[in-house]
This record gives C-alpha cells, structure tokens and sequence, in this order.
C-alpha cells in the first residue's frame, strides 16, 4: 500500500523563499519603492493553504500551483495545478469523506497596479478535478474555482503574499462512494511568486 501522501510543514515555504532570495544580485534587480513595473511576461506562484470542505466536501492542505502568461497589462492567462490531502477523523466510517484531490483549471488572473509594491489580484479558473477517496472508487469531476490575493513585491521579479480561494463543482462517484457529490471547498494561505521573461 503507497504511503499516505504527507506535504512539507509550513516552514518549508520561507526556506524556499530565502532559496530564491539568495541567488546572486544583477546590477538592475533593486528593492522596489514604487509600483510594480509588469516588465516580464512569465509567472510561477506556489501557496500552501488551508481547505476548509463545505457539506461533505473534504478539508485539508492544499498546495496550490500557478502558472500565468500576461497577454496584457492587467490581464494574465493563468494554469493552475492544486493538490489537497483531506484529513481523516478517528471517528468511525467518517473516511469516507477524506482522500486526495487534484484540481487542473485554467483562466485568467487581473492585477491591479498601485503606488506601492503592493499587487492585488482577482483570478477565475475552470476544469476538472479528481478525486480519489480512501474508502470509496476514484472519480473525476468538474469545478470553477475564483478568488483573489495579495503580493508585496521586494523586486520586480519576486513577490510575497497571501490568498483566498473557493473552488464549486460537481464529483462523478460510483455507487461505492456514499458521501455527497458535491465539491465546494474554501481555502485560504501564504505563498511566493517568481516572475521571468
């Protein structure tokens, strides 16, 4: 039996984060004071989050990937890739509404420019999740996930934030799985972002 997939403490994000930190200065990459440039066209982004399951919907960690191509200033394509680990209670027969879930959306992410290094964002995103319960058949299903956040940006390419998520949708069980179908799921935490060309 594979082992129960286990994701990194919270301290793994700000040792990753003094990671890229770390990489060795250009003469161009000064701390920013003023508004965010938008100069590259690329973007990676990770969070570790909090999942917070409505109705029979799991709650968990979910790590939450993006990837973003700008297609104009405000507007950004935007992949993303979330995977959570439902937690299981010691209550009997309660399993069943635990497993891991993969969500592969795509859609668009709006930033905002301000007079600060400070970028908020909107983002949208549909697709398909899967499902695999650990009591239960694996399924495939399909979701809309929106939400929005919060970078601070210490140079143009590399930012800190936070962010907030609800992801709706529509699990496609067999009969062996006898929890709800529906998927609604809140989630909520920190991350990096790492803009390129």
């Amino acid at each position: 039996m594979l082992s129960r997939l286990q994701f990194p403490p919270l301290l793994a994000l700000p040792l990753f984060a003094a990671l890229l930190a770390s990489t060795p200065a250009r003469a161009d990459d000064n701390l920013l004071r003023g508004p965010h440039p938008f100069l590259k066209e690329n973007e990676l982004s990770a969070h570790l989050l909090l999942a917070e399951g409505l109705g029979d919907s799991w709650t968990g960690t979910k790590l939450g990937l993006d990837y973003g191509y700008r297609m104009s200033k405000p507007a950004w394509l935007n992949l993303q890739l979330n995977i959570q680990k439902g937690t299981c209670t010691l209550t009997p027969g309660q399993c069943i509404r635990s497993g891991t879930v993969f969500e592969t959306l795509a859609g668009a992410k709006l930033k905002f420019a301000t007079q600060t290094p400070l970028v908020p964002y909107v983002k949208a995103a549909g697709g398909l999740v899967y499902l695999f319960p650990q009591e239960a058949h694996s399924a495939i299903g399909l979701a809309i996930r929106g939400g929005g956040g919060l970078n601070y940006f210490f140079f143009d390419w590399l930012g800190f934030g936070v962010e907030a998520n609800l992801s709706l949708g529509h699990g496609f069980f067999d009969s062996t799985y006898t929890a709800g179908h529906g998927y609604a799921v809140i989630d909520i935490g920190g991350g990096v972002e790492f803009q390129f060309h």
